[in-house]
């Protein structure tokens, strides 16, 4: 959705832009510019109001949240004191940011109504008249009002929509470190498809899908979402019916109706990360080492259990492989190779929740590697036992040895 069309089917941004104001949206922010103010010398400056979207499709909703961040110092009356008692906090940020440049220092909390603002029109033009006041009385030249162009740095995104999650959450940045150029599925059974839903949602340039199989209807029951009769009835191959119900939230999703072999995995090599959620088999190793010989980092699940007297029992697990850090998976015995080989991750007895966990557990560890989550122990193989709700770590990283792993990918 560009930036144009956003202002075109919001009345409150509409009217900001034909009032004149300086309007951006910068990374699911509003960002008004050239908003006049004193400082503590008396002097008047300049700064810019920032705070997060809030959408309902192609158009604004009622703000959610009342208070205003700025991006400059702290505003002052015209003769250099507060404004007015707490209408300045430095802790009302909520740590928003919409880059280097834009991010504020200071948040202004003047609730109009119990209920919050009625738009974005008339929050903004409120704290626009708080801050215009004092700089008006010592210049009455100055004025927030001055014509430049809306513009945006949305552009055509991967998003069919704006994320202003990110922007509501306080975490633009950790989320820019997640805009690789190219991250593979292989293999889109149960646990394949949670990953796609999760990687789904994050700035990923381009997703590229790999499975031979048709979605059919035991697919659907270990699926994300609810899957459509008339879509079981179309058969169609796994990797197209995900990139076109994904392609309802982003675009750059690639499918390819195949499975990953020997005579294709050329075609893995020059991404930046790889999830195997495939079945254990000849074409695995090969892929395994073709992956650990080209330096690609790629994370392998398995979900193994089986029922007994008790209940179902068994264990997800999550190994991973990184540029610098492979030797475990070389050695073998952590991941299924043969078909039979460590059978505890590698039988069709499986339920969703277990391909989420699996799929969970696969994501944040790739979200680890970036710098997204924290990382204490560098562990590159987890597996979670069901029964006793234990999680086993191993293989744990030399303290940070993934900083220029992570600072590179990103």
């Amino acid at each position: 959705m560009s930036g144009s069309r956003l202002v075109r089917n919001s009345a409150d941004l509409q009217r900001l832009v034909n009032d004149g104001y300086t309007v951006r949206i910068v990374n699911g922010y509003l960002v008004i510019d050239d908003i006049p103010y004193v400082d503590a010398n008396q002097t008047v400056q300049w700064g810019s109001f920032l705070c997060p979207l809030d959408l309902a499709g192609e158009q604004t909703a009622k703000p959610s949240n009342h208070v205003m961040a700025f991006v400059g110092a702290a505003p002052c009356s015209k003769e250099g004191g507060e404004i007015s008692p707490g209408f300045a906090n430095p802790g009302l940020t909520y740590k928003w940011s919409a880059g280097p440049e834009l991010t504020p220092s200071i948040g202004f909390s003047q609730k109009p109504r119990p209920e919050g603002y009625v738009d974005f029109y008339e929050k903004v033009t409120t704290y626009a008249a708080i801050l215009i006041g004092p700089a008006q009385a010592i210049d009455p030249a100055v004025t927030p009002l001055q014509g430049k162009p809306f513009t945006t740095e949305e552009g055509d995104g991967v998003f069919v929509y704006l994320d202003t999650f990110s922007s509501r959450a306080g975490i633009t940045a950790r989320s820019k470190r997640l805009e690789l150029a190219k991250v593979v599925i292989v293999g889109l059974g149960g646990t394949g498809a949670y990953i796609l839903d999760l990687l789904a949602k994050t700035p990923i340039c381009n997703i590229h899908l790999y499975d031979g199989d048709v979605f059919s209807t035991h697919n659907a029951f270990r699926a994300p979402g609810a899957a459509a009769l008339s879509a079981l009835d179309a058969r169609m191959k796994k990797v197209d019916y995900y990139a076109t119900t994904y392609s309802a939230l982003r675009r750059q999703i690639h499918p390819h109706p195949v499975n990953a072999t020997d005579a294709n995995v050329a075609e893995l090599l020059d991404a930046d990360f790889v999830f195997l959620a495939m079945d254990s088999g000849p074409d695995k190793q090969v892929i395994i080492s073709a992956l650990v010989a080209a330096g690609v980092a790629f994370v392998d699940s398995g979900v193994g259990v089986s029922e007994d007297a008790d209940g179902i029992a068994g264990q997800v697990r999550v190994t991973t492989a990184l540029p610098d850090a492979n030797e475990h998976v070389v050695r073998g015995g952590l991941i299924s190779i043969v078909a039979g080989d460590a059978a505890e991750y590698d039988t069709n007895l499986q339920v969703a929740e277990l391909n989420m966990a699996a799929a969970f557990m696969a994501v944040i560890r790739f979200k680890k590697w970036l710098g997204f989550y924290a990382d204490s122990e560098g562990e590159l193989h987890s597996s979670y036992r069901i029964d006793t709700n234990e999680i086993l770590n191993k293989y744990e990283r030399a303290a940070g040895a993934s900083d220029e792993a992570s600072d590179g990918a990103a």
